[in-house]
């Protein structure tokens, strides 16, 4: 049992034996992407408070400061974590200068179960090519971007986007709205019910080919960088 004097103990702090195991839910360890972030994990302090407050934390190392004007960084990996009382989502973003700022947040009940074990969780982190989407084991549409090296998935029942590499095996969420608006210029859309409302890419997926899609990604990715890629693999770029 944690005492509140210990929930309560100053900055900076080690992470909590349940903080951590939390968060570990959402890197897998047999990923050697996401083991990077566990052992990264380990090595840093809760050096505070986020922007956000309450459990929203910037991990670090001791004696580094937290720039609460800064932005946060794209998200890392996630996970839903289900107890008898509620369920927990947890949010770690992309390390930046050193610090990495995680988030947990209550899905579901009235308070945190600190002192109570999980039943499961689910994550997107696990996800591989050829599999049905996390969370509601879903149709998951596969366009390989370079083949059986990056892949990008799209999943119309949750409204997401990822991009999978095949050598870390990490999941990069893509930002719908930016891949969306880059795509609807490619094929002109000009409809104001499909080119002002993001979502309509799901609901109108058939209409949107592979070639669409990874044209799309790569203009999106040159402007707005989510992974390093190799352009010259793709002559017009």
């Amino acid at each position: 049992m944690i005492s509140e004097a210990e929930r309560n103990k100053e900055f900076p702090r080690k992470l909590f034996t349940y903080e951590k195991e939390w968060l570990f839910t959402a890197l897998p360890q047999n990923k050697p992407g996401y083991k990077i972030y566990r052992d990264k994990i380990e090595a840093l302090m809760v050096l505070g408070n986020g922007r956000f407050g309450g459990k929203n934390f910037i991990l670090g190392h001791a004696g580094s400061k937290i720039d609460l004007d800064a932005s946060s960084s794209a998200v890392f990996a996630v996970s839903y974590i289900s107890f008898d009382s509620c369920e927990v989502y947890v949010v770690i973003h992309e390390e930046s200068f050193g610090q990495i700022e995680i988030d947990f947040r209550l899905n579901k009940g009235e308070k945190f179960p600190v002192d109570e074990e999980f039943k499961s969780y689910k994550t997107y982190s696990g996800w591989e090519t050829g599999q049905k989407a996390p969370l509601d084991n879903s149709y998951v549409r596969e366009i390989h971007l370079i083949k059986n090296k990056l892949v990008i998935a799209v999943v119309p029942s949750q409204k997401r986007i990822w991009i999978h590499d095949t050598s870390t095996k990490i999941n990069y969420f893509i930002p719908v709205t930016n891949l969306f608006n880059e795509i609807r210029i490619l094929k002109g859309i000009k409809d104001p019910k499909i080119a002002l409302n993001p979502n309509s890419f799901f609901t109108n997926l058939d209409m949107f080919t592979d070639e669409d899609i990874r044209q799309g990604f790569l203009l999106y990715n040159k402007y707005l960088k989510r992974i390093d890629i190799d352009y010259n693999l793709f002559g017009k770029y």
